[in-house]
């Protein structure tokens, strides 16, 4: 079997381009092999002629690998669950909004009241035996009641006999026993050592502000007299004094 290509359509199939020499608007004839390769498609040597010499080269057929069409259905169903998810908040979004509701008709409401016909019913037994089953559930209660009351008097006696009592002191000749009221504690002044501690620093307080008014009037006696000590002192050296000639015993 054989196939026709034309020159166009085979040129881009050799790999690599530099090592084939095609003419211009020639015709290749290429024989399809037995043996064919899933991946790629392996196809005998050919003899590609050119103007001046041959070459022998094998061709071989890339195969093209078309991307699976899952990943196409994936984003149909992502965008369909893009949509169902807008959907819902848009409804949840509708139903926060404020809908305000009819006032009702209150006079046609009282209208239907007043001409609707009140029946009262009357319960009527079910069974011949209602009458006899309520005055046996009375006779039970009355019953229970009473053994009830008989088992609080029993725990009531039985608490009360439980409980201390005091015996009655017995009969005796000796005179009953009387408190002798005298006092057991002698009463004597007392002096708080606050008040002893007052007085001292009371006399404290006097004697220390007299010898701090003694020792400040000795300080100050002491400074007038240093004043006046050297006030002295300065007098005494600008006071003039004759001074004695020391040319007089020369001149005789």
């Amino acid at each position: 079997m054989e196939y026709k290509w034309e020159l166009s359509e085979v040129s881009g199939w050799f790999c690599p381009k530099e090592n084939i020499e095609v003419p211009g608007k020639e015709s290749l004839r290429l024989k399809q092999h037995p043996k064919q390769d899933a991946k790629a498609q392996k196809l005998p040597n050919v003899l590609v002629e050119t103007g001046y010499k041959f070459k022998n080269e094998k061709i071989t057929l890339i195969p093209q690998f078309l991307p699976p069409q899952a990943y196409r259905y994936k984003d149909i169903y992502s965008s369909r669950q893009d949509q169902r998810i807008q959907r819902c908040i848009e409804q949840e979004r509708k139903q926060r909004e404020f809908h305000s509701r009819p006032m009702p008709n209150f006079r046609q409401v009282h209208e239907r009241q007043a001409m609707r016909t009140v029946t009262h019913r009357i319960t009527m037994p079910v069974t011949p035996n209602v009458l006899r089953n309520s005055l046996e559930m009375e006779l039970k209660r009355r019953q229970r009641e009473q053994q009830l009351l008989r088992q609080r008097e029993e725990e009531a006696k039985l608490q009360r006999q439980q409980s201390l009592r005091a015996k009655p002191i017995p009969s005796s000749s000796r005179q009953p026993l009387k408190p002798v009221n005298r006092q057991s504690v002698k009463v004597e002044p007392f002096n708080l050592t606050a008040e002893q501690r007052v007085q001292q620093r009371r006399v404290y307080n006097i004697q220390n502000s007299h010898m701090q008014e003694m020792k400040r009037r000795e300080l100050e006696e002491q400074r007038q007299r240093e004043e006046r000590e050297a006030n002295h002192r300065q007098r005494q050296l600008t006071t003039f004094r004759a001074r004695p000639n020391p040319f007089a015993g020369t001149a005789r």
